[in-house]
């Protein structure tokens, strides 16, 4: 989860609770430690950070069109317009979209597609295969450019990134709202998007909100607000993941990756030195670190 000393702590904790005091202590350590986990946790797993002022934009993304062939397969092929029918405003409509993501296979900490491209994965869960966090995302970006919102995979990951062996990244999907002009972001494997003050929060958004507080975050699904428990179980598991934020600048997601422009950036926390190795072992090529929002933040523009 990222908050690996809180966990290991509390388990050496019990350990020696067992060993010296006997079962009934046990309980009680193991009462107090999970309503720790579950109430306290949630404010000291969200890294606080600061950001840069403007520094101006680094680059543009690329995204489909709807009347690109993948987008055209994809609504036609999985009945996207049935999925939004009766929908007119866009936050609902990507929340009916990411419980529809959602609800395409069971989670998968490692197996992998064929091909990355929306439609095989798509295919591959329709047969009964299970995906990672990854191809949740892929498919929700590729689904929301198909019905011609702009959508980008965004990847996640902690302030120990480079050092931790594994579990130091997560992926969501960031889409834009043209009727209120910000990016969103969504996470389909879950299937929820988050507002804050009736204002639905982009990723870096969600990091700061998290940060004065659960309360300040209502986490929404397809099927309304979710509870206390799965939102703090959810901010346990994912507030160590907003230290860092990357995406690639060509986000058509249904062309094959030799096919696509290579180029990137990531934004990070100012003062943090940029992160070159991901989980020790794989090379992070960016074009651009930023620690600038607005830099990471631009307009899409309209192809």
């Amino acid at each position: 989860m990222g908050s690996t000393f809180t966990f290991t702590a509390i388990g050496v904790l019990l350990l020696l609770a067992g060993y010296f005091c006997g079962w009934r202590a046990l309980g009680i350590v193991v009462t107090v430690s999970l309503a720790f986990i579950f109430i306290a946790g949630p404010h000291l797993v969200v890294p606080r950070v600061e950001w840069a002022a403007s520094a101006g934009t680094q680059g543009q993304f690329i995204f489909h069109s709807p009347d690109d062939p993948g987008s055209v397969r994809l609504r036609t092929e999985f009945g996207l317009n049935d999925v939004l029918r009766g929908i007119e405003d866009e936050l609902e409509g990507v929340t009916a979209l990411a419980g529809w993501v959602n609800s395409r296979w069971s989670h998968s900490s490692s197996n992998m597609p064929s091909s990355p491209d929306p439609l095989v994965i798509l295919r591959e869960a329709a047969e009964g295969a299970s995906f990672r966090c990854v191809e949740y995302s892929l498919v929700m970006v590729g689904a929301s450019q198909a019905v011609g919102m702009p959508a980008r995979v965004v990847g996640l990951k902690t302030r120990h990134a480079a050092t931790a062996r594994s579990a130091a990244g997560h992926v969501v999907a960031e889409v834009w709202l043209e009727d209120i002009g910000k990016w969103v972001v969504v996470d389909p494997q879950l299937g929820y998007v988050f507002m804050s003050d009736g204002v639905p929060l982009n990723a870096v958004e969600l990091g700061e909100k998290l940060a004065q507080g659960p309360r300040s975050v209502e986490v929404l699904s397809a099927e309304g607000p979710v509870g206390w428990f799965r939102k703090n179980q959810y901010i346990l598991f994912m507030g160590p993941y907003l230290f860092h934020f990357d995406s690639q600048y060509d986000q058509r997601v249904f062309l094959p990756q030799n096919e696509r422009i290579i180029g990137g950036l990531m934004l990070l926390p100012e003062g943090a030195p940029e992160l070159k190795v991901f989980q020790r072992r794989y090379p992070l090529l960016w074009d651009y670190y930023t620690s600038s929002v607005d830099a990471f933040y631009v307009i899409p523009e309209r192809h």
